[in-house]
């Protein structure tokens, strides 16, 4: 894979480029050590001064040994002409002439050979002018100079035969020619190309070459040559710089003198070659498939231990998209064996299982195996696959007499737009198939519809590999994560003392761990969405039976506009403006607790930047005659607590240094269940939900002054009534289930008690705290120790759940569990605790209080928290005792 991942980061997730160790195979890389040059560093010329032969004679002189600088092999030039004769036998006479500038070497200059993995065997050669003296060994042509000084500028000519200008594999000769400028500031060569008859074939070729900076590699490009009158000149590309190119071809050598090939024979005369039938499958995931078929002499004594070497070979770095450089490890996967027997260190090579006798005394072999690495993308150069002609491990008595190939692609090949080559190389452990010392040998495969096919005839020796080189363009793949750690999982398991790619192994296990994690949460989370989505349908619908101009997104809005409201009432520490949208045990909260954070802690707590993030209804309940509905609100928001002599432009200076915190609350919103929708008609609007009337608020009333209605009841439109702490949500609690006789709603007797408990926590947290008497049974209010003996810091009400109601009784009684929080002194972490409530009924309460609590019948105001017997607003006589339920005695539960 490539190294995972920018992004487990850019993220946890990246994986590096691991370069895997198996055996020392990395240290190996390609060289060309085909010959042995001489060093020229102990040779001086000595020569006789009064030469006058037209022709410089001195390939033969002595040189006396001498230490010194040697001749330089890069120089800069102009005019550089090449011109070479081919010859039907394979020689090639050579002409080459440049310009060599002034001052480039102090002793000579040296002129390597064109040819490739070879020593080249010069004859007659002559150098010009007569003033240098030259020498060849190993088919490098040395120039020196007449005295130890720099050169001047001159015009330096050379001509020489070379008896064998081709190269050899096997019985097969090549042309593999490299010619390049003498430095990169030189001028481009001019060449020119003369050959017999039936010595090149029609399938010549010559290549630029040109070095990619973004693929930091060598690319080669077919020059388009006209080849007529066996002759090619400069004038065929006379728009191209030729700095370095080749010459290519598999020459046909008509007048060469062929000697008999004798077949090697051992000892025990047992045949040395073997044959080979492969399919290899591209598949669009980017890996191949190898079907495999060798067949082998049955006398051959090596048949029960043969192997195939793998090889050590790099994924693409350079030009590879980013996705796949951020997948693959450093080296390429072999996986998937079937007919081989790995090797519990390694995976160099792998033997063959055992074979099957057919006719003529062969053994066949078949075997099967994937790879992944030998596909990879060129940037926008389109595709480059490289296929693997399977070969048997090094061994002299072994040589791939004949091969068969059938390419099979998933996706369609072009052949207009597709190059195929094959390449050979005698690098038996370099991580590059392809340098500058392989050989390009042309081929020409039988195209058909689903790919193509070609078959060798001629032997390859034991030390070369060979390899198919397709090119496409217009083609780009990505690879599959999922199989790329599949291929390092099951090389791994078929190698596991190897540890080949363990590093990439284990991060791919951590990624896809953490991927199938993620998938499962994602999964969980769109089920979780389809599950809300389908909820509030159905809730919708059941509250459109009742009410056809319920509108659920106009509910979501008012719901919005109503938190919003609170938060700002909040954030200004005066929430009369929410007394008619609230309950009165969350108002009461909401009071009691900014009148406990101030005058008891001395702080406050200011809020900037608030807004909702999401909102759904997950619950709903009829009970009686009420209909709630459950929402699960998340909202963000910056939050802090100051001492309260703390500076405006301070608090809002720290405000902004805040990062956002996100919390999660139910809140629960009732009305009764006859109440219309009246689109527009509500608080929102200034408009009185029961009639419609402007509503005026000359002061903290809750009452229309023209319909009597209380707006806060629940009786014409929606009232926020609780608010849940998540952790304490029990959602089997708001599902239809307990419905109280005699009108009796549980959400309304718990709405109640909360409001009472409040005013419990201010009685105990008060010195002369009055609140609670006019709301308590006289005898109950006696009992208690008294007000402010008991202060409570920052207390919070987390639930409050009905679990005892006698309505039989005289009283009647009703007791409710509190779950709440709260620290017994300032500073201190807030102990959760639970504690019953136990409240009673003297007298009928007035059926259209609702979820308000009794005020001023008069004018609406909210009774006084002192032990009055007047309204402060309209001086109207007040009663002593609410009509509702009255505190009888609390008990804690458990800390």
């Amino acid at each position: 894979m490539l190294k995972f991942i920018t992004i487990l980061s850019l993220s946890v997730f990246w994986i590096p480029s691991f370069d895997a160790r198996p055996g020392m195979g990395n240290s190996y890389r390609s060289s060309n050590s085909s010959s042995s040059r001489s060093s020229y560093s102990s040779y001086k010329p000595s020569y006789n001064s009064s030469s006058s032969s037209s022709k410089s004679n001195h390939t033969n002189n002595s040189y006396t040994s001498s230490s010194g600088p040697e001749p330089t092999s890069y120089f800069e030039s102009s005019n550089h002409k090449i011109s070479i004769h081919f010859h039907a036998d394979g020689s090639a006479d050579v002409n080459e002439s440049f310009r060599i500038k002034k001052d480039q070497s102090k002793i000579g200059i040296k002129r390597p050979s064109f040819l490739i993995k070879k020593d080249a065997e010069i004859t007659n050669l002559e150098v010009f002018p007569e003033t240098v003296y030259p020498s060849h060994n190993s088919g490098i042509i040395t120039i020196f100079w007449q005295n130890n000084e720099q050169n001047p500028e001159m015009d330096i000519s050379i001509h020489y035969q070379i008896k064998d200008a081709t190269i050899s594999m096997g019985n097969l000769s090549l042309i593999n020619w490299k010619f390049a400028k003498t430095n990169l500031s030189s001028q481009p060569i001019q060449f020119d190309l003369k050959w017999d008859p039936n010595s090149f074939s029609k399938n010549l070729k010559i290549q630029n070459e040109v070095f990619n900076e973004s693929l930091l590699e060598y690319e080669r490009f077919e020059i388009p040559v006209r080849l007529e009158e066996f002759h090619i000149q400069n004038d065929s590309w006379k728009n191209l710089e030729l700095n370095t190119f080749y010459v290519i071809d598999i020459p046909q050598l008509s007048e060469r003198k062929s000697e008999p090939q004798k077949e090697i024979q051992t000892p025990n005369s047992q045949k040395t070659d073997y044959t080979l039938e492969e399919t290899v499958t591209l598949n669009e995931n980017g890996s191949h498939h190898y079907q495999s078929r060798i067949l082998i002499p049955k006398d051959n004594l090596n048949q029960n231990s043969l192997q195939l070497q793998l090889g050590l070979h790099r994924f693409r770095e350079y030009g590879e998209s980013f996705w796949n450089h951020f997948w693959t490890p450093a080296f390429q996967i072999s996986y998937g064996f079937k007919g081989i027997s790995t090797y519990f260190w390694h995976l160099f090579s792998v033997s063959i299982s055992e074979g099957i006798t057919i006719a003529n005394n062969l053994t066949q072999y078949d075997f099967s195996f994937s790879t992944l690495g030998e596909t990879s993308n060129r940037q926008n150069n389109g595709l480059e696959h490289w296929i693997r002609i399977t070969n048997l491990e090094n061994r002299e008595n072994l040589e791939l007499k004949s091969f068969h190939l059938r390419l099979l692609s998933e996706t369609k090949l072009d052949r207009n737009t597709s190059q195929i080559e094959m390449i050979v190389s005698d690098c038996e452990y370099c991580s590059d198939v392809f340098d500058q010392s392989s050989w390009i040998v042309p081929i020409e495969p039988k195209w058909e519809s689903d790919g193509f096919s070609f078959d060798w005839n001629h032997p390859i020796p034991n030390q070369y590999k060979v390899y198919i080189r397709l090119q496409e363009t217009n083609k780009q793949f990505y690879y599959n994560p999922i199989l790329i750690f599949y291929a390092v999982l099951n090389a791994f398991l078929h190698s596991p003392g190897s540890g080949n790619h363990m590093g990439h192994l284990v991060l791919l296990g951590i990624f896809f761990l953490g991927f199938i994690t993620f998938g499962f949460l994602y999964l969980n989370r769109r089920k979780s969405q389809r599950e809300k989505k389908q909820n509030e349908k159905f809730h919708l619908l059941q509250i459109q039976k009742i009410d056809p101009y319920f509108d659920m997104e106009l509910f979501k809005k008012k719901v919005i506009l109503i938190t919003e409201k609170t938060v700002f009432a909040w954030d200004k520490g005066d929430l009369e403006s929410l007394r008619n949208f609230l309950s009165a045990s969350v108002f009461q909260r909401f009071s009691i607790q900014l009148q406990l954070m101030n005058m008891i802690d001395g702080e406050i707590n200011r809020m900037k930047g608030f807004s909702v993030v999401s909102l759904g209804i997950i619950g709903m309940s009829m009970e009686s005659e009420y209909l709630t509905l459950h929402l699960k609100i998340k909202c963000k928001t910056k939050d802090k607590t100051f001492p309260k002599q703390t500076s405006e432009l301070e608090i809002q200076n720290q405000l902004n240094n805040e990062t956002y915190s996100f919390y999660e609350e139910i809140h629960s919103y009732t009305r009764k269940i006859t109440t219309q929708t009246k689109p527009n008609i509500d608080l929102i609007h200034n408009l009185c939900p029961s009639c419609g009337a402007t509503a005026k608020f000359s002061h903290a009333t809750n009452k229309c002054e023209y319909c009597g209605g209380i707006y806060n009841s629940g009786e014409a439109d929606w009232v926020l009534t609780e608010i849940t702490q998540l952790v304490e949500w029990d959602e089997s609690k708001s599902k239809n289930g307990m419905e109280i006789q005699n009108g009796f709603a549980k959400q309304l007797l718990e709405d109640r008690a909360s409001a009472v408990f409040w005013k419990y926590i201010h009685y105990q947290s008060f010195p002369n705290s009055e609140f609670l008497k006019r709301d308590s049974l006289d005898e109950s209010y006696k009992q208690l120790a008294g007000p402010g003996k008991s202060p409570i810091h920052s207390p919070v009400i987390g639930s409050c759940h009905l679990v005892h109601l006698d309505l039989n009784s005289k009283p009647q009684k009703m007791t409710c569990e509190i779950r709440w929080s709260g620290s017994r002194k300032k500073g201190l972490i807030p102990e959760h605790r639970r504690s019953k409530l136990h409240l009673v009924l003297l007298t009928e309460r007035t059926k259209t209080l609702g979820f308000s609590e009794e005020s001023c019948h008069h004018c609406g105001a909210p009774l006084p928290e002192i032990d009055s017997s007047v309204c402060s607003y309209c001086k109207e006589t007040i009663p002593e005792k609410v009509n509702d339920w009255l505190f009888d005695s609390t008990e804690l539960i458990s800390l």
